[in-house]
């Protein structure tokens, strides 16, 4: 792939901006393990985004009905890409309404996600807990964690979820292992957000939507207590994100998978870039000596 006429330009302003160098050497964020590449959310992703050295490994939780911590993007277990294992009398119903053991007698590996299509394809790939990938990952103290923790829609099967509850199933595991310093957890819900800022202050958090809800971004991160944002690169300028930097937040791209995008976030200066595509970031980064 090519790089065009606005990256090129964008990337010769990287050296100064507003009198001011950008950041030159921004995180890797692996959006569900790198979704692009390999089966989303499954350990299988987690452990070739690690190997490949990203910084963040990004993940998304639904809680089961034994209330149980699964990883997992969507509220419905989604048969676009997961299909009962062999032998399993199962059909594709909401997580809510799951066990965590049910959950994972399902296959989702053998297809992807329509935006995803060519992600690599392998059999046996189950929706792991959130407690196998901490254990996982917990002694490798290079990596870090970018959770979020998904809600199902009112009126959903098990819908409303206790937001204490889910905090603390999840400030269980980040105590046991240690990782007050290693884990970010993000949502658009911020009750859960909330929730753990009084259960453990110690664990940062970063509301997601943030421009959504207001302009004021350093005000409403201080109202809740919290110490990141992901904004895009329609929602800042490089000077608020200097400001904010200043201010003591992790400010972090969009989600952005391509050379122009990937070029504009270097411009902004964010601490960490999040890509479906971390491969293709990496060799980004270095070639443009910015890793």
């Amino acid at each position: 792939m090519t790089i065009s006429c606005l990256g090129k330009a964008l990337l010769a302003g990287l050296v100064m901006v507003g009198g001011t160098a950008a950041a030159a050497d921004p995180d890797i964020i692996a959006h569900r393990g790198g979704a692009l590449l390999w089966p989303e959310n499954s350990l299988y992703a987690f452990k070739q985004a690690q190997q490949m050295g990203v910084d963040y490994l990004e993940m998304d939780l639904q809680l089961t009905e034994d209330n149980e911590l699964l990883v997992t993007h969507d509220a419905d277990i989604n048969p676009q890409f997961c299909t009962p294992a062999p032998g399993v009398g199962l059909v594709p119903k909401p997580v809510r309404a799951l066990t965590l053991a049910r959950s994972q007698q399902f296959d989702c590996g053998r297809a992807s996600r329509s935006i995803y299509p060519d992600a690599e394809k392998r059999d046996d790939i189950r929706m792991p807990s959130l407690a196998s990938v901490l254990e996982a990952f917990a002694g490798d103290r290079q990596r870090r964690f970018f959770i979020e923790t998904k809600m199902p829609k009112p009126g959903a099967p098990g819908a409303p979820i206790d937001t204490t509850l889910y905090a603390a199933k999840l400030d269980q595991l980040i105590r046991k292992h240690g990782l007050e310093d290693r884990v970010i957890l993000q949502s658009f819900d911020w009750r859960t957000l909330e929730a753990m800022r009084l259960l453990n202050p110690a664990v940062r958090t970063c509301p997601l939507a943030v421009p959504r809800h207001s302009s004021d971004y350093l005000g409403t991160l201080e109202r809740l207590g919290a110490t990141c944002i992901v904004l895009s690169a329609a929602e800042t300028t490089a000077q608020q994100v200097r400001e904010l930097q200043s201010a003591g937040v992790l400010v972090f791209s969009g989600v952005v998978d391509h050379q122009d995008d990937w070029a504009q976030a270097l411009q902004l200066g964010y601490d960490a870039i999040f890509t479906n595509d971390p491969v293709g970031l990496d060799t980004f980064l270095r070639t443009h000596s910015a890793r």
